[in-house]
């Protein structure tokens, strides 16, 4: 995602199970909405699915033209707060001091660089398999044996070093052939 400098960018809080309808209110409303979301590879019934999911539950970016357009966000049905933070009240002479609340703002640098560590992030990965692991061949005619992960490789496939008299046979097979042992 482009994150746009010319905007102020805060970070807000949605409330459970109506967070949604509030990004899709706050996109109607022309505010710039960015929800880090990670993926990742899970093995169901022997196919590859992938999953996706919020990285900070609950927490999405928000960009605003100016202090109204910040109000008409803070209005919206599904968002519980914008991250604040204390500050020194400076007002006029004579009046008691002492700190308010006021919304925290992000860097829009510091918050490109974040987004683009999560885009790169997004790379889907294998899960439940890593090099070194103890497997078991499901399927073929290894089916049964033991194996141990020598690589992960792009395509969905693995390769694996079954023991074959004292030996291990290298062999590369499908991600649904193999188990966790």
């Amino acid at each position: 995602m482009l994150i746009d400098p010319a905007r102020r960018w805060h970070i807000a809080r949605l409330m459970p199970r109506i967070g949604e309808r509030a990004i899709k209110d706050l996109t109607k409303a022309e505010i710039t909405v960015f929800q880090p979301r990670t993926s990742e590879v899970v093995m169901r019934l022997r196919r590859r699915v992938i999953r996706s999911a919020q990285l900070l539950p609950r927490t999405i970016f928000i960009g605003v033209r100016d202090e109204d357009h910040l109000a008409t966000a803070r209005g919206t049905q599904g968002l519980a707060e914008i991250v604040s933070r204390p500050e020194e009240e400076g007002g006029p002479e004579g009046n008691v001091t002492g700190l308010v609340l006021r919304p925290a703002r992000l860097d829009p640098i510091a918050l490109q660089r974040f987004a683009d560590a999560v885009a790169e992030g997004e790379i889907v990965a294998a899960v439940g398999v890593a090099v070194g692991q103890s497997v078991l061949v499901l399927e073929g005619p290894f089916a049964s044996f033991p194996a141990i992960v020598e690589a992960v490789l792009a395509g969905d496939k693995v390769k694996v070093g079954v023991s074959l008299f004292g030996r291990p046979v290298p062999l590369v097979l499908d991600l649904a052939k193999v188990a966790a042992r």
